[in-house]
């Protein structure tokens, strides 16, 4: 076979066009479908927990660290988990040649060694506190940035000192959100919730309507997590697309604000508060012929803080059986530049100035579990146990009418002997005008989440819950109604309304062993009933609506999307202008529990 000779100054033989072959066969092969399928599904595969012995057990959040209390902290060490590719986060040595994967895992910008270090409730030479761990492990779990995190203790050469390791693994930054799409209207926020790794993040949105007056609209807001280790988030930011609680039903808003957000962000902390700035106006969307459009300008000023000054928690790493005590000020003030000029909103509450002074003297006791698969698709899920007790009092200025408040309000969590959660909550407020009783409010709730109980290869838990809303003398307060999460869950504009409440609630949730390219699906069934006083003054003579439905939840918890939600539900008894079937196709936020027993006082919540 004759050999081809290169010439003398030829070091490399020449490459032809071998890397357009090799390309040729790298597109060969995507088109093969069980190829394509294997390298979609290692990209996007879902972040598995552990296997468990027991699936329903939920663990104590220091338990794992308590053998350790006391011991020097010699080295702390750090070490990523790439988004895609690894099957958890105990997977740590994860390797692949599937260029796919490293081209998307190159699109992600690790969160820095210095965000995570910023983070952190100690540092080198400190001596271990098991709580203390356990509180920094899910405050890291928490940040929106991050799926899930792990502090491990590593055994020394010495028997007083330990290493530390802090193992994270982010969430894909890149975030959309197709909310509406349709030939006359669209609506689409992109987002970063960890620009370039440092901890900070970027949203932008527009929402467009070519039947609407003012065609487009749009919003930009920019966040920064954690600023300088001081533990506050600081958002800044503007929008029309009337996303950010507006005055009223019936009318269009835009904003801009400055948001400061300390939370109590371990249980051993002392300070926590928040500050929000902003101006608010309305948006005549529908034109100037519009004589319902409701012309107005108002400034929002809401500061307030915390100060916990017995704490449980001693730096010795161990803890009393005794609450927390803390005491919270909050001061809120919105006032009106520019007010309605029709004559109906001329003296209504909700377009005049008002502000208000509360206090709190708060009593908490608060510890966690860790468990998986109880809102969530698999991540790791920190559930809160102990109890809360607060004693509000304030002073409100509303439309020139000034009033005394007080409040008692109180929430417990218990494990269950059969591994599930049962929670109870009261609350109970008033207005005083001259010591007769105004707007007083009355709140009970009653809720039980079983534990997670295997079916064939899937789970399941129950969700039940009872809650009771009613206010016996309004003055200000407009009555309640039971459209979506208030009462039956796709009850729409419904005209029916009282002041009394009364909602039950229970659904199965049932996690699939389904896994379509690291999507897992969670399906539920659920059947819900509402009674509203709109027909008698007593609650329980007026018409019972119910609701059944049935559909699934879908989520990647690598990447920042919302959960999709499909659904269909039937009512056998609707209000008028309501359809007894109803189809939906939404997405919802992710919920977990509020990890933060410090917040800012309010009122006791009436809508």
């Amino acid at each position: 076979m004759p050999q081809q000779v290169y010439a003398q100054s030829d070091t490399i033989p020449p490459q032809g066009k071998r890397w357009f072959k090799k390309f040729n066969a790298y597109v060969d092969s995507m088109k093969n479908r069980r190829f394509r399928d294997s390298v979609l599904f290692k990209l996007s595969r879902h972040n598995d927990p552990p296997p468990s012995v027991d699936d329903s057990s939920m663990t104590r959040s220091e338990q794992g660290f308590l053998p350790y209390t006391g011991k020097v902290i010699r080295h702390i060490y750090y070490r990523k988990v790439k988004v895609f590719g690894p099957r958890n986060i105990n997977d740590t040595t994860f390797t692949t040649s599937m260029k796919l994967i490293h081209l998307a895992n190159r699109l992600h910008f690790d969160s820095e060694e210095w965000v995570i270090r910023q983070t952190l409730f100690f540092r080198e030479k400190d001596t271990v506190n098991a709580y203390e761990l356990a509180d920094n492990e899910r405050y890291l779990r928490n940040r929106p940035f991050i799926q899930d995190a792990r502090i491990r203790v590593l055994e020394s050469p010495y028997s007083d000192t330990v290493d530390i390791q802090v193992v994270t693994k982010d969430i894909f930054e890149y975030g959309a959100d197709l909310s509406e799409l349709s030939p006359t209207a669209a609506a689409l926020r992109v987002s970063n919730n960890n620009l370039f790794g440092a901890g900070q993040g970027l949203m932008a949105g527009f929402r467009w309507n070519n039947t609407w007056n003012r065609e487009w609209g749009t919003e930009v807001r920019y966040t920064k997590y954690n600023l300088m280790g001081t533990f506050m988030d600081i958002s800044v930011g503007y929008t029309s697309l009337n996303n950010q609680q507006p005055m009223d039903t019936g009318v269009y808003e835009g904003s801009y604000y400055l948001q400061i957000s300390r939370p109590l962000y371990r249980n051993s902390a002392k300070l926590a508060g928040g500050l929000t700035v902003a101006r608010n106006y309305s948006i005549n969307i529908f034109g100037p012929a519009d004589t319902l459009y409701r012309d107005y300008t108002y400034k929002l000023l809401d500061i307030w803080g915390g100060y916990s000054f017995l704490n449980r928690y001693r730096r010795d790493g161990r803890f009393d059986d005794r609450p927390n005590l803390a005491l919270l000020f909050r001061y809120n003030n919105l006032h009106f530049d520019k007010k309605p000029s029709q004559e109906i909103y001329i003296k209504d509450p909700i377009y005049n100035d008002r502000h208000y002074y509360l206090g709190q003297f708060l009593v908490f006791k608060q510890d966690f579990f860790k468990t998986h698969q109880f809102f969530g698709f698999g991540r790791t899920e920190d559930i809160p146990y102990g109890y809360t007790a607060g004693l509000s009092a304030g002073w409100e200025n509303w439309t020139g009418r000034k009033r005394f408040y007080t409040a008692i309000e109180a929430e417990k969590y218990w494990h269950t002997r059969l591994n599930g959660l049962l929670s109870a909550a009261v609350g109970v407020s008033s207005f005083w005008q001259r010591k007769v009783s105004e707007d007083a409010v009355i709140h009970l709730n009653l809720s039980y989440y079983s534990k997670l109980m295997r079916l064939r290869q899937w789970h399941w838990r129950l969700f039940t819950s009872a809650d009771y809303l009613g206010n016996p003398n309004n003055y200000f307060y407009k009555p309640l109604n039971i459209n979506l999460e208030n009462g039956i869950w796709g009850y729409r504009d419904t005209r029916i309304n009282g002041f009394h409440r009364l909602n039950l609630r229970a659904e199965s949730v049932f996690y699939s062993s389904w896994k379509v390219y690291g999507f897992k699906f969670n399906w539920f069934a659920s059947v819900q009933a509402s009674q509203l006083s709109h027909q008698e003054t007593f609650l329980l003579k007026n018409p019972v609506y119910t609701g059944t439905g049935l559909g699934v939840r879908i989520r990647n918890e690598n990447l920042s999307l919302n959960t999709l939600k499909l659904g269909a539900y039937y009512y056998p008894n609707p209000p008028p202008g309501m359809r007894k079937v109803y189809f939906e196709v939404t997405t919802v936020v992710d919920f977990r529990f509020d990890i933060f027993a410090m917040k800012a006082p309010s009122f006791l919540r009436f809508y």
